[in-house]
């Protein structure tokens, strides 16, 4: 049977886009379109039934949230997919749409052509195939082999571990990190919080996240918690009571410069397995720091970055691994890939996260 998709935009462009890519797909189908939230929360009123929402932020009468407000009112269980652009507000409005509920976001294309509108396709429908509960190993949208790339890139891009000397281990230097993707902005509010101030050690979020968003979300986090948190910058030196996010649409890497002292670096390198920022990326650029332990947290999210990363740093330096169980993981792929991989320590449910951490400290 197919899935039934409602959108919701108040731009009749992009309600014929967005119908064009699902009418496409030979296991959806467009059940109805409105232009603004108060349209879609009447037809839901009415007793339509809908397995995904895709949900427009910025609309006239009412906008999207609202829309997510008065949608857990009715007490329907459907997932919203946010199909936001970040012009404005929209990148603090797609965090708090998040927060709301809201399944995942997709940033809009710049252009209705060319390989940003076919990267957009794709992760449009690998979402709201994950929303849905369809298998994504058997849709007909995948653009390309994305096994194939993902190891083209690895061989391409992976940082020689084995050819670069290994500094020293510096006793007692400690870093904790945490990696996640769909569901993280709203996982991250029950984990980063809750690290005391004087948390002696400095903490690295590395959220999928396109440019333009993770500032919103470090701000948000930063409301919250007892720590320090801001969007990692380029060249920053890492420092103890601070925790800070990864900067969407970049590859995060550290440095070190001298016993002790590290940067980050915030840079263009190419995306892996469709990621900037990557996990793998970031854990590999441990490898040539002298941190003698790495603390990590793996929480929900699709796909299986980080575990191939922390596997690396094991081979040189103390790893105690965390990570958020199935039974509350909006998406259980990371952690699945990580337990698969035999680098799990501990697989506790999401608001246990922070404490098993600390004790691994």
């Amino acid at each position: 049977m197919l899935k039934k998709v409602l959108i919701v935009d108040d731009s009749a462009l992009m309600r014929r886009l967005l119908s064009d890519i699902i009418e496409e797909d030979e296991q959806l189908t467009v059940a109805d379109t409105a232009r603004n939230g108060l349209n879609a929360i009447e037809l839901i009123m009415m007793g339509k039934k809908y397995d995904i929402v895709l949900l427009d932020l910025q609309m006239p009468k009412m906008d999207g949230i609202t829309f997510l407000k008065e949608l857990r009112k009715t007490k329907a269980s459907i997932p919203v997919l946010v199909v936001s652009s970040i012009a404005g507000e929209t990148g603090k409005e797609t965090i708090e749409a998040l927060e709301l509920g809201a399944f995942d976001f997709v940033r809009k294309p710049s252009e209705r052509v060319g390989e940003a509108y076919m990267m957009f396709r794709h992760e449009l429908l690998m979402r709201v195939y994950c929303a849905c509960g369809l298998k994504e190993d058997t849709a007909e949208h995948k653009p390309i082999d994305r096994l194939k790339l993902k190891q083209k890139e690895q061989e391409i891009h992976r940082r020689p571990v084995g050819n670069a000397p290994k500094p020293r281990i510096r006793k007692g230097d400690k870093l904790v990190v945490i990696a996640s993707s769909t569901g993280g902005p709203k996982a991250l509010q029950s984990v980063v919080p809750v690290f005391p101030a004087g948390f002696p050690y400095p903490i690295v979020v590395v959220q999928h996240m396109p440019v333009g968003f993770t500032a919103s979300l470090a701000s948000r986090l930063d409301e919250l918690s007892p720590l320090h948190v801001k969007e990692a910058e380029d060249g920053e030196l890492l420092k103890k009571g601070y925790v800070y996010i990864a900067q969407g649409g970049k590859q995060c890497e550290l440095i070190q410069k001298e016993a002790g002292k590290y940067v980050f670096s915030e840079n263009d390198k190419p995306a892996r397995g469709g990621l900037r920022p990557c996990a793998d990326i970031f854990f590999e650029s441990l490898v040539h720091t002298s941190f003698e332990e790495v603390i990590c947290g793996v929480l929900t999210g699709m796909g299986a970055d980080g575990s191939k990363g922390i596997q690396t740093v094991k081979t040189c330096k103390k790893v105690k691994v965390v990570a958020q169980n199935e039974e509350t993981c909006v998406v259980y792929g990371m952690p699945r890939a990580a337990k698969l991989l035999g680098v799990v320590d501990d697989m506790v449910p999401l608001d246990h996260v922070a404490s098993m951490m600390m004790r691994k400290v």
